[in-house]
């Protein structure tokens, strides 16, 4: 028994040593191989001029620059982390008690994200999901923090300003998007995870493409499209030219997996100025209104509608007293130009229109059948007229118009909910008197829908889906125009 065991371990060292020795002497060394590509014009201008080889130059398909460094340079510093920090909401359950955790939570959920120096006294761009839901902002620049306040949002394109208390701040120069042309070379610059900073470069792929571009349930419909490499810190960043001049505000990618995979997109520069120096100045967001939809000219378009062209932008719909109506236009009329400015879609007519702001008078060429014509729109806000709006502003989801109803209605302003002493109500802003089936009610254009069926009515979509298919006896309480309340009876069949 003994002499099998001694003879087991004996063979078992053998072969141990055996197989040692065809590691170090006999097996080939594992070798990882690290390839570094390195970009064609970065090599032939690592060369003296005078050994480079004409076939190496004629590879070269184009002008491009053999570093970005002067871009990075000018814009790295104007480019910020942002820590958005959010108490935990977790109430008191049983299991706390039982345990002995009498307080709640104490725990903070630190979020972040790039944010870039728009003026030397302290005004910063980010995108609103950066800082979305956060009880405390912090902002740091070069070493220093500093808490950040709100100034304003814009949700539907994904922009935030904040202030913070400093001077003298490397504010990014801002160069015109309009200028961007497909193919130009940009750069994304971010700070994420406070770094010092992060730069990839790229080339634009597209501009304003009616394309889905989505980033969880974001709609970006204005949009430079950029495969300069953007991840989940760099939201909120700088999307830089070759002079490190700012054209775009890094916002969103598209990916299943929530890292780069190919395609980034910028908010362009002429529209955050504009969202800026509204919020600045305003705190809300000028949106101006044209009172006409659009529509991109297909062939299929084309056909239907017998137009000989597919320059332009067709006009779908008007809305009756509208910008478009006063000024002019009918539905059926094709967009050939703004102040002088060809427009050949539905994108660049509404990047035009959203720097602009309510009482803007602009030139608009058109054509009706084989005729051309000029005329000037003034833009409205979205209460139907010129005024500059206040804190209380509405938005596009506040106002909903019916075709089936004829009517358009919108929820009330703050200052009109304090007026009426209400919490919630839907005004008719207009009722179309030929046809649809609002104006055989009882019912005016400044009235205010409190309740239907003692239910009360804060949403315009939902009242005017109500009513469009309820049937049976049906009571509406109202505000008049003249501030009078009624209750208006009904049977809908």
């Amino acid at each position: 028994m003994k002499k099998s065991i001694r003879l087991t371990l004996l063979a078992f060292i053998g072969g141990l040593s055996g197989a040692l020795v065809i590691q170090l002497f006999v097996a080939k060394p594992q070798v990882t191989e690290i390839i570094r590509e390195v970009p064609q014009v970065a090599e032939a201008n690592y060369y003296p001029s005078e050994e480079r080889d004409d076939r190496r130059s004629a590879a070269v398909p184009f002008d491009t620059p053999a570093d970005f460094r002067t871009a990075a340079e000018r814009s790295v510093h104007s480019v910020v982390y942002i820590k958005n920090m959010q108490r935990s909401r977790r109430s008191m359950s049983f299991r706390d008690w039982l345990y002995g955790r009498e307080t709640p939570s104490r725990e903070i959920a630190i979020g972040s994200g790039s944010g870039v120096i728009y003026s030397e006294d302290g005004y910063i761009i980010t995108n609103y999901h950066v800082i979305k839901d956060a009880d405390d902002i912090e902002v740091q620049h070069e070493k220093q923090t500093y808490r950040a306040e709100l100034v304003g949002t814009d949700p539907n394109m994904d922009i935030a300003v904040l202030k913070i208390d400093a001077k003298n701040l490397p504010a990014i120069d801002v160069a015109k998007s309009s200028n961007v042309r497909v193919g130009d070379w940009v750069l994304a610059v971010g700070n994420p995870f406070n770094l010092t900073s992060t730069v990839t470069a790229g080339i634009v792929s597209a501009i304003g493409s009616d394309a889905n571009a989505v980033r969880e349930n974001f709609p970006i419909e204005l949009y430079i499209q950029t495969d300069a490499a953007i991840n989940p810190g760099n939201s909120g960043g700088a999307l830089v030219n070759t002079n490190g001049d700012l054209v775009g505000i890094n916002t969103s990618i598209i990916s299943r997996t929530g890292s780069y995979a190919g395609y980034g997109f910028a908010v362009p520069s002429d529209v955050v100025v504009k969202i800026v120096e509204d919020l600045k100045k305003y705190k809300v967001v000028q949106m101006a209104y044209s009172g006409a939809e659009f529509a991109d000219i297909t062939s299929e378009l084309a056909d239907k509608e017998g137009l000989k062209s597919l320059e332009g932008v067709f006009i779908q719909s008007v809305k009756r007293n509208g910008a478009a109506d006063k000024a002019g236009l009918n539905s059926g009329d094709v967009i050939k130009s703004i102040n002088g400015r060809t427009i050949n879609s539905r994108t660049k007519l509404e990047e035009v229109i959203s720097a602009l702001s309510p009482g803007d008078k602009v030139e608009v060429g058109y054509t009706r059948g084989s005729n051309a014509y000029n005329t000037t729109v003034t833009m409205e806000n979205a209460l139907g007229n010129t005024d500059i709006l206040g804190a209380d502003a509405l938005n596009p989801d506040d106002i909903y118009f019916s075709d089936y109803l004829g009517a358009e209605m919108r929820s009330l302003t703050k200052s009109e909910l304090s007026e009426n002493d209400l919490r919630v109500g839907v005004k008719i802003t207009s009722i179309d008197k030929e046809r649809g089936f609002l104006r055989r009610l009882d019912l005016e254009e400044g009235d205010i829908i409190v309740a239907i069926n003692r239910r009360l009515a804060g949403d315009p979509e939902a009242v005017a889906n109500y009513l469009q298919r309820y049937y049976g006896r049906i009571y509406i309480d109202i505000i008049d125009s003249r501030g009078k309340e009624k209750t208006l009876t009904y049977t809908f069949q």
